[in-house]
């Protein structure tokens, strides 16, 4: 636990400072009221009231013990929450003002302690080496000064603890990151192998059925040919017909036509040479016979 600097034998030595004036000469009235300031404030203070500090403050207007009354403000100020700031002014102006080492040892002290308050650790121990640069005697400085070092080297090993930790979960976030975005690019890989897996087959089948249409259409357009050509033929044989029963006499109602014509005579010259077969016949057997026609 931290020591803090005499409070006790800072007043008593103000005390003993004041009795100490008493027997020398005043040459100036200022002197007496802050000498009378500081009777006060050591008594306000001793008393727990809250006005010792500014009674004190005026005590510094004291040409010889300026000093000593600025170091018992800065204690009195200490005793304030949220005072820090000014009782480390206060202890300031006690170095400024003060020859005795003892005392700017202590003022330091007491401004290293504040700091250390505040966890202000470089500057409390900055504070407390120039304690004891003042006063090398000062062991309440010394073990404060040991103790804010100790506190610094936690806190330095906290800080790199968290330092190490905050890498280590950033490692690992990035490491989830890297693994996520190639899971979403492996993904995507996929969606677009399926993609165009699909658009292949959707091509092919496309042109499956546009080749199936051509042959269809082409099996179509045979068959179309074919039975024009048959049509052609069809008709031509039909006007071929109705010109060739153009071609051809029709027959007159009770005329008789050339076949039947030509049957007949046919039919007459086969009779005509069987008479004469017949009369060549009788000759040469000279006998006359008649002959009698088949007509």
């Amino acid at each position: 636990m931290m020591k803090h600097a005499a409070t006790r034998v800072s007043l008593a030595c103000a005390m003993l400072a004041l009795v100490t004036c008493f027997n020398c000469s005043w040459s100036q009235s200022e002197d007496y009221a802050a000498k009378a300031s500081i009777i006060d404030g050591i008594r306000a203070f001793e008393a727990g009231e809250d006005r010792a500090d500014s009674l004190f403050v005026l005590g510094e207007r004291h040409s010889d013990l300026a000093g000593l009354s600025a170091y018992n403000a800065g204690r009195s100020l200490l005793e304030k929450s949220e005072a820090g700031q000014e009782a480390r002014q206060a202890f300031q102006r006690a170095i400024k003002s003060a020859s005795d080492q003892q005392l700017t040892s202590d003022a330091w002290h007491n401004i290293g302690n504040s700091l250390l308050m505040e966890q202000d650790l470089e500057n409390a121990i900055e504070a407390y080496k120039s304690a004891l640069r003042a006063n090398p005697r000062n062991e309440a400085a010394r073990y404060n000064l040991s103790y804010a070092l100790r506190q610094q080297q936690d806190q330095q090993d906290q800080q790199d603890q968290q330092d190490q930790q905050d890498q280590q979960d950033q490692q690992e976030q990035q490491d989830q990151k890297d693994q996520q975005d190639q899971e979403d690019q492996q993904d995507q890989q996929d969606q677009q192998d399926q993609q165009d897996q699909q658009d292949q087959q959707d091509q092919q089948d496309q042109q499956d059925q546009q080749q199936e249409q051509q042959e269809q259409q082409d099996q179509q357009d045979q068959q179309d040919q074919q039975q024009n050509q048959q049509d052609q033929q069809d008709q031509q044989d039909q006007q071929d017909q109705q010109e060739q029963q153009q071609e051809q006499p029709q027959q007159v109602e009770g005329q008789i036509s050339k076949e039947d014509m030509e049957r007949i005579l046919e039919s007459l010259e086969r009779g005509e040479e069987e008479v004469q077969a017949k009369l060549m016949k009788a000759k040469s057997q000279g006998k006359k016979k008649k002959i009698e026609k088949d007509w």
